[in-house]
C-alpha cells in the first residue's frame, strides 16, 4: 500500500514541475529593431573639372634691380584651370594673366629708389595632382611644369621719368599642396600654395642716357630664381562626366 502511495506522490510532483517549465520556442518576443544608419552618398567621381581662379596672393620673378624678397601681389579672376580625373591622379592644364600697375624698390647706385610701371605676367602650366582621400573634403598635392612671360614698362608713369623695359622669360617647376571642399556634388572650392623654381632669361632696355638700372642701355641675364605663392590660387570648380555610371 505504501508503495502505491509513493508512486502517486511522485506522479503528482512530476506533474507540478512540468507545469512550471515553459518551452522557449513557444514564447513570443517583440521583434528587435536596429536603428538604421542614414547613408548619404556624396559623389565626387567625375571625369572632368573646369575652374576659375578667383583670388591669388603670390610673388613674381625679380624686376630690374629689385632686391631679393619680392613683394606679394594680389589678383582676382585672372586664370582658368582644366582637369582630367581618373580616380587616382588628376592631370591639369592652367593659365593665368596678371596685368596691373605696380610700384617697387629698385636698389642700385644712382637709381631711383622707387620705380612705378605696368607689370604683365602670363603663365601656362601643365601638371598632376594626387588626392589624399575621396571624401567631401580632399587634401591633395602635386607639381606643375610651366612657362612664364613677363614684361614691365615704365612708360607713362610720372614718378618714373626714365623709360625702361624689363622682359623676362622663365621655365618653371612648381610643387604645390592644397585642399578642396565640395559644397554640392559637382561644385567645389579649392585653395593651394606653391613654391616656384624658375630658370629665367632677362633683358632690360634703358631708353635714356641716365642710369635707371645702374647698367646703361641693354642688359641680359640668365639666372635661377625662387618665389613663393602662399595663396597661389583660390578656385571655384565645376565637375562633370560621372566616372561610375
Amino acid at each position: 500500500m505504501r508503495y502505491i502511495l509513493l508512486v502517486v506522490l511522485l506522479c503528482i510532483g512530476a506533474d507540478q514541475l512540468s507545469a512550471q517549465v515553459t518551452r522557449i520556442d513557444t514564447v513570443d518576443y517583440p521583434a528587435i529593431v536596429i536603428p538604421k544608419k542614414k547613408n548619404y552618398h556624396f559623389n565626387t567621381d567625375y571625369w572632368y573639372t573646369i575652374a576659375v581662379r578667383a583670388y591669388a596672393y603670390e610673388q613674381f620673378p625679380q624686376l630690374l634691380n629689385q632686391p631679393s624678397g619680392q613683394p606679394f601681389r594680389t589678383s582676382y579672376f585672372n586664370g582658368i584651370l582644366f582637369k582630367i580625373n581618373d580616380n587616382q591622379i588628376s592631370y591639369r592644364l592652367q593659365a593665368a594673366h596678371f596685368n596691373n600697375d605696380i610700384e617697387f624698390d629698385n636698389e642700385c647706385e644712382g637709381c631711383l629708389p622707387k620705380v612705378a610701371g605696368k607689370l604683365q605676367n602670363t603663365t601656362l602650366k601643365v601638371g598632376a595632382e594626387k588626392n589624399i582621400n575621396y571624401s567631401r573634403f580632399q587634401p591633395y598635392f602635386g607639381a606643375d611644369l610651366g612657362f612664364m612671360v613677363q614684361r614691365l614698362s615704365t612708360k607713362g608713369f610720372e614718378n618714373t621719368p626714365i623709360f625702361a623695359e624689363d622682359n623676362k622669360n622663365a621655365l618653371l617647376f612648381s610643387p604645390f599642396v592644397g585642399a578642396k571642399l565640395y559644397i554640392v556634388p559637382r561644385v567645389a572650392i579649392s585653395a593651394e600654395a606653391n613654391f616656384n623654381i624658375a630658370y629665367t632669361y632677362q633683358k632690360i632696355n634703358n631708353y635714356s642716357d641716365g642710369s635707371f638700372t645702374g647698367i646703361p642701355h641693354q642688359t641680359k641675364r640668365y639666372r635661377w630664381e625662387y618665389f613663393f605663392g602662399p595663396v597661389a590660387a583660390i578656385t571655384l570648380q565645376y565637375s562633370f562626366g560621372m566616372i561610375n555610371q
